[in-house]
């Protein structure tokens, strides 16, 4: 019998350690920093995070790494985080100009036209993503704070093209151990930029990234258990930040057009990002209600302490999309264009285009609609912290 991933095999301790989930959502990742804000406003000016388990994939690996480099000073980690965003434009993250964006297109056309001869790596050129990551992750001070004990370790999830597994690598504490499930690999190395670009390669948008010998991209596009990592990092209780309202979609009673291109893309990104958390999550929900129902606190199997997990999700209150609608005229005119062929520029695009648009409006919007979310949990995130 496998033992399930969604328990802790921590020993039985009053300390809890208390990780942070950050799945992907490209631009939604905004949500994330506002959620963050309200929650910084709980801790102590000047103390350490309150996360040593931080996790990350494709645009959330970004956050996480920028709040576990400065573990020591969450206030700080808090207001340079929301620096970037607010202050954020598209050009930043891809190359917008008419000449590269032209080329790019004329390239794909070809590629079609042609049976597939000289196919471009990907639909946009992120060369500026890898500056931006750069500057504002700072892996020599993230390992400080391992070393200071601050930080008990950060996972960065990417996805093998070669072995169609999802590969979390992370970088802590001595004594943390690799595993090994289905198609679920963790790997201690020494992180550097490229296991964050690789694990922001959306397919066919971004490029995959070369690291070994094989290629990488994004990884949300195999990660089956988004919780398990963190609980393989030790941690035993857990906030996790969604970036998709719970709501399900209301069926128009209208006859519904032929779903184009963009509108497909969209529900593929949907798929790609959200789906399988919130099926990890209704798993972990199952067995927590389960143990419940038993007056079971833990039990024991194979040696290892199994329990139920205390955590808190918090994901917006209000369709995401909606949002993007009053910002999607800031997207540079070569990438109106581009959108506009996919059909992404219409209402049926804005699940593509709130995935894509990296301006620094859309993201001011975003946090602040997490900020009022978190504080609206504000007694939960306070039990959740031991505050």
């Amino acid at each position: 019998m496998v033992i399930p991933h969604w328990f802790s095999r921590k020993a039985d301790t009053s300390q809890k350690t208390l990780g942070l989930i950050l799945p992907g959502g490209g631009a939604r990742n905004a949500y994330q920093v506002g959620v963050l804000k309200a929650v910084e406003e709980l801790v102590p000016t000047g103390s350490p995070s309150p996360f040593p388990v931080v996790t990350g994939t494709s645009a959330g690996s970004l956050n996480a790494g920028m709040i576990a480099s400065r573990s020591s000073d969450f206030s700080d980690a808090i207001h340079r985080l929301t620096g970037m965003w607010e202050n954020l434009h598209m050009d930043m993250v891809v190359r917008t100009d008419t000449k590269t964006t032209s080329k790019t297109a004329a390239r794909w056309l070809w590629s079609f036209t042609s049976g597939g001869n000289s196919q471009p790596d990907s639909l946009l050129d992120n060369t500026p993503l890898r500056s931006l990551i750069e500057n504002h992750v700072n892996l020599a001070r993230m390992r400080q704070c391992i070393a200071a004990g601050q930080l008990r370790a950060l996972g960065v999830t990417s996805s093998s093209y070669s072995r169609g597994a999802s590969i979390t690598y992370f970088e802590g504490q001595d004594e943390l151990k690799p595993w090994e499930r289905t198609r679920r690999i963790g790997t201690p190395t020494r992180l550097r930029l490229d296991h964050f670009m690789a694990s922001i390669a959306i397919p066919v948008v971004f490029p995959a990234i070369m690291m070994g010998n094989e290629y990488h991209g994004d990884g949300s596009m195999r990660e089956a258990a988004p919780l398990s990592p963190a609980l393989h990092l030790g941690a035993d209780k857990l906030l996790i930040i969604s970036v998709r309202n719970p709501q399900p979609d209301n069926v128009s009673a209208l006859k519904p057009r032929y779903p184009n291109l963009g509108q497909i893309a969209g529900y593929m990104f949907d798929t790609l990002f959200m789906d399988r958390l919130d099926s990890d999550i209704e798993r972990l929900n199952r067995i927590n209600f389960a143990l419940a129902q038993t007056k079971r606190q833990m039990f024991q199997h194979n040696n290892a302490k199994l329990r139920p997990i205390e955590f808190l999700v918090i994901s917006p209150s209000v369709d995401v999309r909606n949002i993007v609608a009053k910002h999607v005229h800031a997207f540079p005119r070569s990438m109106r264009i581009l959108l506009k062929t996919f059909g992404a520029m219409n209402k049926e695009g804005r699940p593509l285009t709130s995935y894509l648009l990296f301006d620094s409006g859309f993201a001011r919007e975003l946090i602040d609609l997490g900020y009022h979310d978190g504080l609206a949990q504000r007694d939960k995130l306070q039990e959740l912290l031991g505050l």
